[in-house]
């Protein structure tokens, strides 16, 4: 039982440290930051998911979903292809703000979202905030990583990814499940990912195109070499998502098809009956 987790993972935020480097990361990667000045960036392209904890001052982060704030003891998980602004605000007591990160490499998220798949499929409206809850297992697990990732650590690489593989489960068992894009071992499952992400959202060939770098034309072509389309993915994905929000979390009809990006809930209800054989209304209930 962790009584101040706060404090104990104030330790490894003694002094600024940031990630910083080209490209993007192949191993976990854990960092600080520390202000004394209000800092604000305002256009931030995040291109590994990444775990952040407050531990001075308050933090807004905005996108086109809107501006969530977090202050200190607050957790969040941004994922790989998130943009917006972040704005960082010391702590009027202490003068400083200061949060700690730790930073999951594509490959690492790629094997535990082929390994928990169905786990990784939750509620979407939780993922506009972002906000991660601190359980005692995840803090546990935090601390754990940390040690193992910090400076004169006699733990092998090896072991600390295995130490941050645990806190991606514990992030699981708190019910996150936007860890982003991850661009896994084919195109379509890069497209996939992405659309379980932001199920809500209206992808299009450009879009998708735009958020995995590529061009609409190479997009097209790649996914027809494996007899796919970013139209066929997004209804899976889709129909899949409406099943665990009508089965698993109860919700209505209409709160799961604009969950699922549809405005339209007769269009929505063909959609899962033409994939499943059953209208929502039953699905939701149970029967069969």
């Amino acid at each position: 039982m962790i009584d101040d987790p706060i404090a104990k993972l104030s330790r490894f935020a003694a002094r600024d440290n940031r990630p910083g480097g080209d490209g993007l990361p192949t191993a976990p990667i854990l960092g600080a930051f520390i202000a004394r000045d209000r800092e604000r960036i305002a256009e931030l392209e995040v291109g590994a998911t990444g775990l952040i904890i407050l531990l001075d001052g308050r933090k807004e982060v905005s996108d086109p979903h809107g501006s969530h704030h977090y202050r200190k003891g607050d957790a969040l998980l941004l994922p790989a292809g998130w943009r917006g602004a972040v704005v960082n605000e010391p702590d009027p007591d202490s003068g400083l703000y200061r949060s700690l990160i730790l930073i999951f490499p594509a490959d690492m998220v790629r094997r535990l979202l082929r390994a928990h798949a169905n786990a990784a499929l939750g509620d979407g409206r939780r993922a506009r905030d972002y906000r991660v809850t601190l359980t005692p297992s995840l803090t546990d697990a935090v601390l754990h990583a940390a040690d193992g990732l910090s400076g004169g650590s006699p733990v092998s690489p090896q072991i600390a990814e295995h130490r941050c593989m645990e806190v991606l489960l514990a992030l699981l068992e708190t019910g996150v499940w936007w860890f982003g894009p991850v661009a896994p071992t084919g195109i379509a499952d890069a497209v996939r990912a992405l659309v379980r992400s932001q199920p809500d959202q209206s992808w299009t060939a450009d879009s998708v195109a735009r958020a995995l770098n590529l061009s609409s034309a190479t997009l097209r072509r790649r996914l027809a070499e494996e007899d796919s389309s970013v139209r066929r993915i997004m209804t899976e994905e889709r129909v899949v998502h409406a099943r665990w929000l009508l089965e698993k979390e109860g919700r209505s009809v209409q709160e799961a098809a604009e969950a699922c990006g549809y405005a339209s809930r007769s269009h929505f209800a063909r959609r899962v009956k033409d994939a499943t054989g059953k209208n929502p209304a039953v699905l939701r209930l149970g029967k069969f």
